[in-house]
């Protein structure tokens, strides 16, 4: 299971961070260490590089949605590159009653360490009225940190003003702007031009005056939209002017990858090479070891050999140096000292990777930090090169001519280098010296398998009946239940696993501890529960008889069906995944039933079902294994077909008249 990763600004946040105003009152947190400034949002007109534009109150009503919320009227974003200022000015209607109330409070996000909010006008329009709402002393400071229960501290404020008396119908239009960038990425400009939203918009106007002896590139992405250029004294104006935008066709269960709503990148960063000379600045180590950390080195020097020493310096680092990212300031990409987080005990994906990199190469192991996009994988690769494409951070090793891709990140990783899991990077930046281009990440050979086999000893039909169940995890698979088990008290494990069955044996208890087996060289974690169940047999009201249903809930879970079958954009899909229950049941006498077998193979997945019975002994297996992460719009058809015929084919029922 991975960590959170820290955060690199990532460009694809700034539409969440300026389009969709949040619309709930975070409250400050206290965190031990850490003292909130005492920094205010400023109150004052536009810059005068700003030219800020009206909106029509009587807008054509074409592209509204009757369920809608809300309607943008104007959606304005001006940047001047040089002063390092943005100008956001958004104006919406409110149409219903659940609009005004996700709506009548205005959020804005900024960063005091080095940015500084300066609101303009925030007012009401009905009908011909025009109401100010920007009152100074109703705009509070808070900082938010939402992502403290994901172990992040990032230093983030919240300017919060929630508006008087908004009615349905109103038009609510507020402008603000953020001066400032981030340090730590020297200067180097990106950011993003949106080009549709998921709701529909009568004008998105985007405006960047650049410095002329700069080079500005801008990458569309799902669309062909192109900027008017118009070139000034020392500047060339950039200007994205759509009108009457529709509505994105926002669907269910996309693969992390997909971007439902077309952007333009934009970055001043021609190649990856640039990327790399950035990344090489910022993850220079600098300082010697201090004497604890070289300490602990010569102690992994004693290990026999480098996979030996690489193995026992990941678990050292997975596991002794607990997650938490300080993303504040430089500390969002730049980081820390590897012996300030030898020291600590703790720090996010950068203070990690550049802690295990720096000590592998104190033993002579050749060792590099490595920048992916867990989300967007190899479709990175399309993008302009730029500092913000990147939101997590691994290692390379080297041993023995062999490169191993590590994930410092992930806990309680057991086994050989070569079978560690790591999710689907696919494309990563390394590190180091001549690095001119993404390198391909191998698809890993630690893939998740759990075998369960459950051994139910059936009797008389008011007797109760023993369940015996055997869980073997292997690859990732094993690594996550080991982390469940070192990270779960006991009996909130066996109430977990209780559960489970109730829903389908309500008089099921637990009737002796779960065991564990661990072996931790082959990778391979195992458990074994004990269950005794009342009144498994269900006396049926209709015609007397007693039932005793089967069905595989935990195969039935990884069919998922989408809402959206008829599809414009792919659908996601869990993967890598493969599971096989087994379930064997021995009956109070011999039982008659015919051989039934079924075989589904999709481009997506395989299913199989096997039931069979030989005297007292029934045996029913399933087998899925996911063979993609999506599934193409027009092959989602064929695949909801197959997953039909496998959902259908799950259970089995017995009657004991």
């Amino acid at each position: 299971m991975q960590r959170p990763v820290f955060s690199l600004y990532l460009i694809r946040t700034l539409a969440s961070r300026f389009v969709r105003v949040c619309c709930l009152l975070f409250l400050a947190v206290a965190v031990p260490g850490y003292a909130a400034d005492n920094s205010t949002a400023q109150f004052g007109p536009p810059s005068s590089w700003v030219k800020p534009h009206f909106f029509d109150r009587q807008a054509s009503t074409d592209l509204l949605d009757a369920s809608a919320d809300q309607h943008w009227l104007l959606w304005e974003r001006q940047i001047n590159a040089d002063q390092n200022e943005t100008f956001v000015h958004a104006v919406r209607q409110v149409m219903t009653t659940d609009g005004v109330q996700k709506g009548s409070t205005l959020t804005i996000g900024f960063n005091p360490g080095y940015e500084t909010l300066t609101w303009h006008w925030a007012r009401i329009w009905r009908g011909a009225q025009h109401l100010e709402r920007l009152d100074t002393n109703n705009v509070k400071i808070v900082q938010q940190e939402q992502d403290l229960d994901q172990y992040m501290l990032n230093g983030q404020k919240s300017a919060v003003l929630v508006l008087d008396d908004v009615r349905v119908g109103d038009i609510i239009d507020y402008s603000y702007s953020i001066k400032g960038e981030n340090p730590v990425f020297g200067g180097h400009f990106s950011d993003e031009v949106p080009v549709q939203f998921e709701e529909p918009a009568e004008r998105i106007y985007t405006r960047v005056l650049w410095p002329g002896q700069r080079h500005l590139y801008a990458k569309p992405h799902g669309c062909s939209v192109q900027p008017m250029a118009t070139l000034g004294k020392g500047t060339v104006e950039y200007v994205w002017d759509l009108r009457q935008v529709p509505g994105a066709a926002h669907e269910d269960l996309l693969p992390a990858w997909c971007e439902p709503e077309p952007w333009v990148q934009l970055s001043e960063l021609q190649t990856w090479a640039q990327v790399n000379q950035w990344a090489l600045a910022l993850f220079r180590i600098t300082a010697p070891a201090s004497p604890e950390l070289a300490q602990k080195i010569t102690e992994w020097k004693q290990l026999p050999d480098q996979e030996q020493q690489v193995q026992g310096v990941l678990r050292f680092v997975q596991d002794d140096v607990r997650y938490f990212g300080i993303e504040i300031g430089v500390g969002t990409v730049k980081p820390a000292d590897p012996s300030m987080v030898f020291k600590r005990r703790f720090g996010d994906c950068k203070d990690k990777s550049l802690l295990f990199v720096a000590i592998l190469r104190a033993l002579g192991i050749e060792a590099y930090p490595v920048l992916v996009n867990s989300t967007m994988g190899r479709a990175i690769e399309d993008w302009q090169p730029s500092a913000s494409a990147f939101d997590h951070c691994i290692a390379a090793a080297v041993v023995n001519g062999q490169t191993y891709w590590l994930d410092p990140t992930i806990n309680y990783q057991r086994g050989s280098l070569a079978a560690h899991y790591l999710p689907a990077y696919e494309r990563g930046l390394v590190i180091a010296p001549g690095t001119t281009a993404l390198a391909v990440i191998p698809q890993t050979t630690g893939l998740p398998q759990t075998t369960t086999t459950e051994y139910f000893q059936v009797r008389g039909k008011t007797d109760p009946a023993d369940l015996k169940v055997v869980t073997v995890a292997e690859g990732s698979d094993a690594d996550s239940l080991r982390d469940f088990f070192a990270t779960t008290k006991r009996v909130d494990i066996e109430k977990h696993y209780t559960h489970f069955y109730t829903e389908q044996f309500p008089g099921v208890k637990m009737s002796s501890p779960i065991e564990v087996e661990d072996d931790e060289q082959q990778n391979r974690f195992q458990t074994i529960e004990y269950y005794s169940i009342d009144n498994i047999w269900t006396l049926s009201d209709k015609d007397h008889s007693y039932r005793l249903d089967f069905y595989p809930s935990s195969i039935h879970a990884l069919m998922k069906t989408p809402v959206d079958t008829s599809r414009q954009l792919p659908l996601g899909i869990n993967f890598p995944v493969r599971q096989t229950l087994r379930t064997e049941v021995t009956l109070p006498s011999n039982w008659v039933a015919d051989t039934d077998v079924k075989n589904i193979n999709d481009p997506a997945f395989t299913f199989r079902r096997d039931c069979r019975v030989s005297g007292n002994r029934l045996v029913m297996q399933y087998d899925y294994q996911s063979l993609a992460d999506s599934v193409s719009p027009d092959s989602v058809s064929q695949y909801m077909k197959d997953l039909n015929q496998s959902s259908q084919a799950l259970g089995y029922g017995l009657v004991w008249p």
